[in-house]
């Protein structure tokens, strides 16, 4: 049975993140924790439905106000920075709180960008986002290198917003990569759960990992995307394989 904790014992965190680095994964994870509460893309949503900046901070207000004893002995959210209407606003909030800052990040921005593209095939087949059943798994794909290249550009000018971003705050603050997820997900779990102080359990994301970590395996025109890159910081985040 879970213990019941006062409000004053409870740590808020948020999650910071650019797509596909295993956002969803870690916030299903954390939710599986009897003694977490995590929510996904609140901000996402809440744009979406053509809400403000204002309508933000006050739905972020209530939630980082828990009971005076729940059941919960930490609380937070993800969001990418792009979804932050009043990030000065949102600053003040996180500060007020004394929330603590989980940066996800991934070190291979080839894999990101080609993960992004294998998503957009994945919604459009599915209607999600993220691979939830083995059935819905697709085959290889070519790529576009005009789009692999915008993505390229995206993902390095939406790394440096989410870590400017953090470092304006002067909150405790953990830096997490994909790919360490990847080769020790319970070193992963753990650093995450001391983190925002919660015992370890040993409990599973809901997403699966959607596109093959051997990039020749998920690219039909694969050495053609290489070569492009050959001699370039890139070059070798092609051929890495860590799975």
């Amino acid at each position: 049975m879970s213990p019941n904790f006062l409000r004053t014992q409870v740590t808020r965190f948020v999650i910071l993140f650019v797509e596909r680095s295993g956002s969803t994964y870690l916030a299903t994870l954390l939710d599986a924790h009897e003694d977490v509460l995590a929510r996904r893309e609140e901000f996402a949503q809440m744009r979406q439905r053509g809400a403000g900046g204002a309508e933000q901070l006050e739905w972020a207000s209530q939630f980082f106000s828990p009971p005076l004893i729940g059941k919960h002995k930490a609380i937070g959210f993800k969001t990418k920075i792009v979804d932050i209407l009043d990030q000065d606003g949102f600053a003040q909030l996180l500060e007020k709180n004394s929330c603590r800052i989980i940066q996800l990040y991934r070190r291979n921005a080839v894999k990101a960008a080609i993960s992004t593209i294998n998503a957009k095939r994945l919604h459009e087949a599915s209607g999600n986002w993220n691979l939830l059943k083995e059935t819905d798994r697709l085959n290889s794909f070519p790529v576009d290198l005009d789009e692999f290249e915008r993505l390229l550009k995206e993902r390095q000018d939406w790394d440096r917003e989410v870590e400017n971003f953090a470092n304006r705050l002067k909150l405790p603050s953990l830096v997490l990569y994909y790919e360490d997820m990847l080769l020790d997900e319970d070193s992963f779990k753990k650093s995450v759960f001391d983190f925002i102080g919660v015992r370890y359990l040993p409990v599973k994301g809901k997403t699966m990992k959607n596109t093959k970590d051997d990039l020749r395996e998920a690219i039909v025109n694969f050495d053609q995307l290489r070569n492009k890159f050959v001699g370039t910081i890139y070059e070798p985040m092609f051929d890495e394989v860590l799975v």
